[in-house]
Formats: structure tokens, sequence, C-alpha cells
């Protein structure tokens, strides 16, 4: 059975980053990312402007669809300077939410 390691973020080193990011007259996007797992690509997630939209509630997200988020926030100027919350596209909570108008 593999042995994992629990990581410890020092949330005020992410706050004075975004602090600083939020600041920047450059062109950012900050991803704000639910907790991450190993499978196979599920698609792009979905994300909502709001932390709390019932859309995000499952709270998990394949790292390989994190990375293909972040990549597509490349290309998506609806997403300069903002500061977008996601979550797995077929997760429970994207599922039953994403159809609903907001």
């Amino acid at each position: 059975m593999p042995q994992y390691q629990s990581r410890f973020i020092d949330i005020d080193d992410q706050i004075e980053a975004c602090r600083r990011v939020f600041a920047s007259d450059k062109k950012w996007t900050v991803v704000r990312g639910s907790d991450l797992e190993e499978g196979e690509s599920q698609g792009l997630p979905v994300w909502s402007k709001h932390v709390g939209d019932p859309i995000l509630e499952s709270n998990i997200t394949h790292r390989i669809d994190y990375a293909l988020f972040m990549v597509a926030a490349l290309e998506n100027d609806n997403l300069i300077r903002e500061a977008p919350a996601i979550v797995g596209c077929q997760t429970e909570s994207a599922c039953t939410h994403a159809a609903q108008p907001s």
C-alpha cells in the first residue's frame, strides 16, 4: 500500500500571491481548483465565478482536467482578470446544476 504524505499549504503565502496578481496591470487568470485526483480525462471542467455555487459542490477534478482548463484559459478572453473556481464536468454537482440557469 503506498504511503501518502500530508501537504501543508501556507495560506498566508497564497493570499499574498493572489493579492499581488490581482493588483497587477497584466492579463491574468487565477484558477481556484477543487480537490485533485488521478484518473482519465473527463473533459473540460465546469466553472463558476462564485465559490459557493452549487455546481462546485462535488469539489473534485482530475489532475489532467485541471491542466486542460489551465491551457483553455489561455485562449479564453472571458477569463482575463477573473478567478474561476472549477469542478470536474462529470461530477454529480456538475451534472445536476450545469443545465439549470444561474
